[in-house]
């Protein structure tokens, strides 16, 4: 009974008593050895050594955790200043994608939409196929990133709903199309998987120069640009305008190789004059989307090239044919060539 009762009380009175008596002792005591009693008997077997146990700014001593046999030495782990040991990250927690992506190089996109356009003659068309394939090419260092941007090929076609015959094409010549570049300088530095790419609204421009007058840009001796328009059963026309084309690309980077987004686009274009003399002068064209965020994802083309270099698969089949060879009148006064 005496035992049960009392044995916890007197035991935490002569560890009380051994625990001041040792105080005392050490206090007292001349020390060597890193600071142990001389004649101190002490079992070392696996106890840590002084460099692993270093002292804090407030003299606490680091207590290593019981059982940790493996544990590396403080010189592997160092002191934070408030004494504490760091604890190493957990090998559970996912490390955040932190890379960045160079955005320079080639890339292409194909975009395909529906919308309406305005003709002269046929008036209003709606239920309008617009395609164009653009090309992207990135050169040059953050934050001063050249960013070009060619179409490779524009096209719209309408198929009449009252006869499936009756399709009418407008569409350019590579040589033509090509006028219609447009050039930005941009911070592209900080891209990385899932950010925006910062872009401005862009506006393109065929037959016109810097200050809007109009001028024969793709060089055929026709003003303006040539449009080539295929209507009522096979009849063509080309069509001389000056055209403008309003761009704004919403676009985010999931990885590397790919741009993914929307497109808000529409162009306008004024008629200069014809091959067909049923076309008037001064004429507006319009072609307007009928949804102002059209999908869009650019892929980047590896190894570059230009725009004969795109993928087959996305080279329109109706291209308006080459025209004829230009031959210029004979100096007055001579026989004309051969």
């Amino acid at each position: 009974m005496f035992r049960t009762k009392y044995a916890p009380t007197a035991l935490a009175t002569l560890l009380a008593s051994l625990l001041g008596c040792a105080n005392d002792a050490e206090s007292s005591a001349p020390t060597q050895n890193g600071g142990e009693t001389p004649g101190t008997a002490r079992d070392d077997t696996n106890r840590p050594s002084a460099g692993d146990m270093r002292n804090s700014t407030s003299g606490a001593m680091a207590i290593p955790t019981a059982g940790d046999t493996n544990r590396p030495s403080t010189g592997d782990m160092p002191m934070s200043t408030a004494g504490t040991m760091p604890m190493p990250p957990s090998a559970e927690t996912p490390t955040p994608a932190t890379g960045s992506i160079d955005p320079t190089g080639v890339w292409w996109t194909e975009v395909t939409t529906v919308g309406s356009e305005v003709l002269p003659i046929l008036d209003k068309l709606t239920g309008a196929n617009i395609r164009f394939v653009m090309r992207v090419e990135v050169s040059g260092t953050a934050p001063n990133n050249d960013v070009k941007f060619d179409f490779c090929q524009l096209q719209t076609e309408w198929i009449d709903p009252m006869d499936p015959n009756n399709i009418t094409t407008i569409g350019f010549r590579p040589d033509t199309v090509e006028a219609f570049s447009e050039s930005v300088t941009v911070d592209l530095g900080s891209l990385s998987p899932g950010s925006k790419v910062p872009l401005p609204s862009l506006t393109f421009h065929g037959g016109l120069d810097e200050s809007g007058r109009e001028f024969d840009e793709n060089g055929d001796g026709n003003p303006g640009v040539t449009a080539w328009v295929r209507t009522l059963v096979g009849i063509e026309i080309e069509v001389y305008e000056t055209i403008t084309i309003r761009a704004t690309l919403d676009l985010t980077v999931p990885d590397e190789n790919t741009l993914t987004g929307t497109l808000d686009f529409g162009a306008d274009a004024l008629i200069v004059s014809s091959n067909n003399p049923i076309i008037f002068a001064d004429t507006a064209v319009t072609i307007t989307p009928d949804s102002k965020a059209v999908p869009i994802t650019a892929k980047r083309l590896l190894g570059g090239g230009d725009c004969a270099s795109l993928p087959a698969t996305i080279q329109f089949t109706t291209v308006p044919p080459a025209p004829p060879p230009l031959i210029p009148p004979p100096v007055p006064g001579q026989a004309p060539a051969p």
